[in-house]
């Protein structure tokens, strides 16, 4: 998706909408069945905990007991390394066959002509057994083409312990009593622990945005809401919000009982159901006076290597691998792209609703620039003390400088 637009309810539902009818599309369907040959995938999930590896580890046994001829070698790499590591093996002709991942460098990884144009697969992917949401196959599209096979949406929303804190607070200002009164809650706002994307769902609580579609200028300074929202966080911190440079912390102290809540993401969700049981339950973030807690939405999925050998193995292989999502859902807590997959679990559902106010996260090349700039900007308020309208002045001209705008 080209343009940074907040998603309505209308398209949220078709995002999530859990099984209730049969009207799906029928288009041909990939044949995956009586798979042989050897593939290699990477993955990350050992940043995120057991449950995700646990569950992912399950789907290529599945796979691979209806495929006896398929051998498939699963490599666990860093998150923080990932898509480095792959752009550097896929650029000289090696790497993986396939990876699956968020769509972090999916603009980057496609613009390099790294990944594999997948568009012939739209109407397989939209109809059944796949039944994928077309917002999910937006979101995987870099300048018209299709270069992500979408497996789950993600977006951050308010974890929270029901004993530690029976009412979640809804709104910024209710966040603030609650802090004041002495309640510990948490946020990850580090430069390097992905600050830059914590803070996006903060903006629109408070009417910022960062991209003008139009232009691909930045247009955080069109508006004092992305300025606002550093204020907010930075008076919230003097009034007792914990600031942690990565969610590992957060996850770790919120287990521990030191914080009551924190805002992350579905891919916490399988530890910390095992950790809390009950007492753990899932809101979406802080609605402001801008509206809404509107964090970025986005496909996790699987993408295949341009310099592979074995291209239509690996495409079929993740097809394949979509058929088992259930397991992923039920196990690890993901949101499914699949539209008729049924969603149980509470903590899944109201993950599914953080969803339903998130922006579609944007494929345009000029966010690159975004993520350090305004990365940078965040630590400078929080620890330096810097004013927030210099400091999102300042981010938004190096992110024009370095865009050319």
């Amino acid at each position: 998706m080209k343009t940074l637009i907040r998603l309505s309810s209308l398209t949220a539902v078709a995002i999530l909408a859990a099984a209730c009818s049969s009207g799906a599309t029928t288009a041909p369907v990939a044949t995956t069945a009586g798979m042989s040959g050897t593939i290699t995938i990477w993955e990350a999930y050992g940043a995120s905990g057991a449950a995700e590896r646990d569950a992912f580890d399950t789907m290529v046994a599945a796979v691979k007991t209806d495929n006896p001829g398929l051998n498939v070698t699963v490599l666990d790499i860093p998150f923080s390394d990932l898509f480095s590591k792959f752009e550097t093996a896929a650029a000289t002709g090696g790497g993986p066959d396939l990876y699956i991942a968020p769509n972090d460098s999916l603009p980057t990884e496609a613009r390099a002509n790294l990944l594999v144009d997948e568009s012939s697969l739209s109407a397989t992917l939209l109809a059944a057994p796949y039944n994928e949401s077309q917002v999910s196959l937006d979101a995987a599209t870099v300048d018209g083409k299709l270069y992500e096979i979408p497996e789950s949406m993600k977006a951050v929303g308010l974890f929270y312990r029901t004993d530690l804190l029976p009412t979640a607070p809804t709104t910024t200002d209710a966040w603030m009593t609650a802090l004041k009164a002495g309640t510990k809650l948490g946020y990850v706002y580090g430069a390097n622990g992905g600050g830059s994307y914590y803070m996006w769902g903060l903006y629109g609580a408070f009417g910022g945005k960062i991209l003008d579609p139009a232009t691909g200028k930045c247009a955080a300074t069109s508006t004092t809401g992305v300025a606002d929202s550093l204020k907010w966080l930075s008076d919230a911190k003097a009034a007792g919000l914990v600031l942690y440079q990565n969610d590992t912390d957060a996850k770790a102290a919120f287990i521990k009982g030191d914080i009551a809540g924190f805002i992350d993401g579905p891919w916490m969700t399988g530890d910390l159901k095992t950790a809390l049981g009950a007492k753990l339950g899932v809101i979406p973030g802080p609605t402001g006076p801008g509206g809404p807690f509107s964090p970025l939405a986005a496909p996790d999925g699987f993408y295949i290597n341009k310099a592979s050998a074995n291209t239509d193995l690996a495409t079929k292989f993740a097809l394949a691998m979509l058929t088992h999502e259930q397991t992923f859902v039920d196990k690890a807590g993901h949101i499914p792209a699949n539209t008729t997959i049924t969603i149980t679990d509470p903590i899944t559902q109201g993950f599914a609703n953080v969803v339903k106010t998130g922006f579609a996260r944007p494929t345009a090349a000029e966010l690159n620039n975004y993520w350090s700039n305004f990365g940078n900007a965040i630590v400078a308020v929080i620890d330096k003390g810097t004013d927030p309208t210099q400091a999102v002045a300042d981010a938004c001209t190096a992110m024009d400088k370095a865009n050319k705008k």
